[in-house]
């Protein structure tokens, strides 16, 4: 991992399952209901250490996930308390995601998604170690990607490869997820083609309709000012709207 926190894995305790040696003796993947203990025993005192420098307390108040594709960068922001302005905890990198930049429109395309999301489900089952479900298509993807085939199942996880996810190393997602778990569903992840939307949009200016989706993400994204998560709502055409 050339940029990030470093989690180096430790020996099993011995409140470890034996299912879990098991599977380690096999190798393979331990079952379920061991991973979220195994990520909390070698990535739980990282992150309490990553809130600790931020001065917030482990859970803070609020959470919340910014993705650059361009950069190839997952944030993490928290609040100590609800409502209250964000601070940076930390930026990790994104091992893999496939495709380019732009939104997905269809199954198939390998696109990672652009625009305002959240978590719809925590996978402890996942073939990727561990898994956060995004919940795309969101009420705009459903009015502007193919009506039949708009794809789906895309998740932030573990294990380095991807196919329109963004594909963490696996003692990274152990973090992610740590942080997501006790805030549950409905934790905001905004996913953007870049930090700076306005000198991509000079870089694409040959491609009218990305530069005009990127404009309008652009009109939405306040976060810079505001350092809280960019309220918006979705128009009849599909279009985010600043709220």
């Amino acid at each position: 991992m050339k940029s990030g926190t470093r989690a180096t894995p430790t020996r099993p305790s011995r409140w470890m399952s034996s299912a879990w040696l098991f599977a380690l003796a096999l190798g393979c993947a331990p079952p379920a209901e061991d991973r979220v203990a195994i990520a909390r025993q070698r990535s739980s005192s990282i992150l309490a250490n990553l809130y600790r420098q931020a001065n917030l307390l482990n859970p803070p108040a609020e959470i919340y996930f910014r993705a650059y594709k361009q950069e190839k960068q997952l944030e993490l922001w928290a609040a100590a308390k609800k409502g209250q302005r964000m601070v940076r905890i930390h930026t990790w990198t994104v091992a893999a995601a496939s495709g380019k930049l732009g939104p997905k429109r269809t199954e198939g395309d390998r696109q990672v998604p652009e625009g305002f999301y959240t978590i719809d489900r925590f996978n402890p089952k996942s073939n990727f170690w561990l898994s956060l479900g995004i919940n795309y298509p969101n009420a705009s993807d459903r009015l502007r990607s193919d009506p039949k085939k708009p794809g789906g199942d895309i998740f932030i996880h573990g294990n380095q490869v991807s196919i329109g996810c963004l594909a963490m190393t696996d003692p990274v997602i152990d973090l992610v997820y740590l942080a997501a778990l006790p805030f549950g569903t409905g934790t905001r992840v905004d996913i953007l083609p870049a930090r700076d939307l306005t000198l991509l949009q000079r870089q694409f200016k040959s491609e009218p309709a990305l530069v005009s989706f990127w404009k309008e993400l652009a009109a939405v994204d306040n976060f810079a000012k505001t350092g809280r998560p960019p309220k918006f709502r979705v128009g009849n055409d599909g279009a985010y709207r600043a709220n």
